[in-house]
């Protein structure tokens, strides 16, 4: 029961961060929500305003009591700004239930609210929260008015196929695949980074700069998102925004792989992933392949001992996988040019090792002529960006595994 009420739990967050995320999109350009401000979500929209609270609810039965609290708050906070009856915020419930539904009567009337909403018992003793604040009839109705509820909200799934469309017609370019791969993973980090903010002045955004937000380059989730959604639908998702070129054949590009190991370290699964990544990142060779169009890939290995690169490079050695490491002989010094020449037919090299962090950047110095990237797989700390040479900064994708990127190539 434990486990099954945590899962409702969490799945309701994600119920409200997608209408969240929904408010946002079908906001006008100049819109804005904050998030967990007066209700869970304040939309401020010249062409509509609310202060909305979401209920998920897939496996209950609709009460009245269920909204009942939600509804008493909203009434106190129209009698704490002094009942206005020219207010522009409407006040909204967005629920979904199980079944019940029927028995709300709409439109509401003020003693079906009365009776159901604000009136309680509690040890024989009745109170009325309509009394309390010494609630006129008209005041009540100037409430009402402004009260929206909807107990037939969509489902989960619903909600979520909704808002993949949204993302396809507000984001230029992005297509349904882009929508559930990438963009909804960024948009549910953007707003769940909202939701913590201390300061409530800190969980407001603008359509625009939320729309800009989850345009990000880099992909860095929260651990509690990957888990959420699945580590083969994160491995999928990078995989999708870095590493897709449809049916043309991969372009040709000096990419650099560097990878956090740190105490993950073991042999036989770290070669499996670097033969794997010589397979995918090299040219593919045929008869008459030009010289031009060879290339392999460049890995960086943090975090490793002298002793464990070199016993990984023995096992690579050892099942016939090609590589270089920038030292022209034994006892030379590195040399960021040899490593960075093109493989020949004759040493048909797949993968080109780069020493250390401090070798990095004169070798991406030497690839002159060529695309460079730099694909920065961290655990701890990402790569510090002078490693790097201006205009090569690497794509940051923060990971709980250091071979995350055999996943990424297996999804």
């Amino acid at each position: 029961m434990k486990d099954r009420s945590a899962i409702a739990t969490i799945k309701g967050y994600f119920y409200q961060f997608d209408q969240t995320i929904v408010s946002l999109l079908e906001a006008s350009p100049h819109g804005s929500v904050t998030v967990e401000g007066v209700e869970d979500i304040d939309l401020d929209d010249p062409s509509e305003s609310a202060f909305v609270q979401c209920k998920y609810y897939e496996g209950t039965e609709y009460n009245h009591s269920v909204i009942k609290d939600a509804v008493v708050r909203m009434l106190r906070h129209f009698h704490a700004a002094g009942c206005p009856s020219a207010q522009v915020f409407r006040y909204r419930l967005h629920g979904h239930y199980e079944s019940g539904q029927h028995k709300l009567m709409l439109p509401l009337t003020g003693d079906f609210v009365k009776e159901h909403f604000l009136t309680s018992t509690k040890e024989k003793k009745v109170h009325r929260v309509h009394e309390e604040l010494a609630l006129t009839d008209a005041q009540l109705t100037d409430f009402l008015a402004l009260l929206d509820i909807n107990v037939n909200a969509p489902s989960y799934d619903a909600q979520k196929e909704s808002l993949a469309k949204l993302l396809v017609r507000e984001i230029a370019g992005c297509t349904s695949d882009d929508a559930q791969t990438f963009f909804y993973p960024m948009a549910i980090n953007v707003v769940q980074g909202l939701a913590v903010e201390a300061d409530v002045a800190q969980r407001k955004i603008t359509k625009v700069q939320f729309l800009k937000a989850i345009n990000r380059k880099d992909v860095v989730f929260n651990a509690w998102l990957r888990d959420f959604m699945g580590r083969e639908y994160f491995a999928r998702m990078v995989r999708r925004k870095y590493f897709s070129h449809g049916k043309t054949k991969l372009p040709k590009a000096s990419r650099f792989f560097v990878i956090e190991m740190g105490e993950e370290f073991e042999v036989v699964k770290a070669s499996r992933m670097l033969a794997e990544l010589g397979r995918k990142f090299s040219h593919t060779e045929h008869l008459r392949t030009p010289a031009t169009d060879r290339f392999c890939p460049y890995v960086l290995l943090r975090g490793l001992t002298p002793e464990q690169l070199v016993e990984l490079k023995e096992s690579l050695w050892r099942q016939g996988v090609a590589f270089i490491d920038g030292y022209p002989f034994h006892g030379a010094a590195f040399s960021p040019t040899v490593l960075a020449e093109a493989p020949t037919k004759e040493r048909l090299w797949t993968l080109k090792f780069v020493p250390d962090e401090h070798q990095l950047a004169s070798t991406i110095a030497a690839c002159a002529g060529s695309l460079v990237e730099v694909y920065d797989f961290y655990r701890g700390s990402p790569l510090d960006n002078a490693r790097v040479p201006k205009g090569t900064g690497p794509h940051s994708i923060k990971s709980d595994s250091a071979y995350l990127l055999l996943e990424v190539m297996q999804a």
